[in-house]
């Protein structure tokens, strides 16, 4: 099951109109046990969250950083830079033993290149690698016109080019889009 600290600390009612248990039910269970609650002082989550970013699974760590990121209203900046840089080793290890795709691990790097863009302690060369990266493979991959490639591409444009420059680029990702 799932830590119902955890669950009452970042899903509670009054973070979320939805029912937390019905929204992140499936990511607190795949976290599965990560602290626990001694009297009124939360024990073991810290030391629970920094065993999952050192020896969670590639669904834990996906879990962890869904729940930590912007888009779930937990809004943990570092905590969602962190479990992505580790969530990249893995995908980076389980690619070269054939686990995953090449692919795979594109969209890892993209993420993690969103994690360093969100993150104010980042710094612009972090974010631009990864963006960098994922533009170039993903045009070698799949193609200058696949959406990812796209996406990618619109990235470092936004962060690299003068206004008149991004303008032009971005007329022209609109015509392969």
């Amino acid at each position: 099951g799932y830590n119902a600290y955890f669950q009452d600390l970042f899903a509670s009612p009054r973070r979320s109109h939805i029912s937390p248990h019905l929204k992140w039910e499936g990511w607190f269970a795949t976290l599965g046990d990560i602290g626990t609650l001694k009297g009124k002082v939360p024990t073991g989550v810290t030391a629970g969250i920094l065993r999952l970013l050192r020896y969670g699974s590639r669904a834990q760590l996906e879990a962890l950083a869904e729940l930590a990121g912007k888009e779930e209203g937990f809004d943990d900046a570092g905590l969602t830079l962190e479990a992505r840089k580790r969530l990249q080793r893995v995908l980076e290890k389980a690619h070269k033993a054939g686990k995953v795709t090449e692919e795979d691990v594109l969209d890892g790097v993209h993420q993690l290149g969103e994690a360093h863009m969100w993150f104010e302690e980042s710094t612009e060369d972090e974010m631009l690698d990864c963006f960098e990266r994922a533009k170039e493979e993903f045009v070698r991959l799949l193609g200058e016109d696949s959406a990812k490639a796209v996406n990618a591409a619109y990235k470092v444009a936004w962060q690299t080019l003068r206004v008149d420059e991004r303008i032009t680029e971005f007329r022209r990702l609109w015509e392969m889009a």
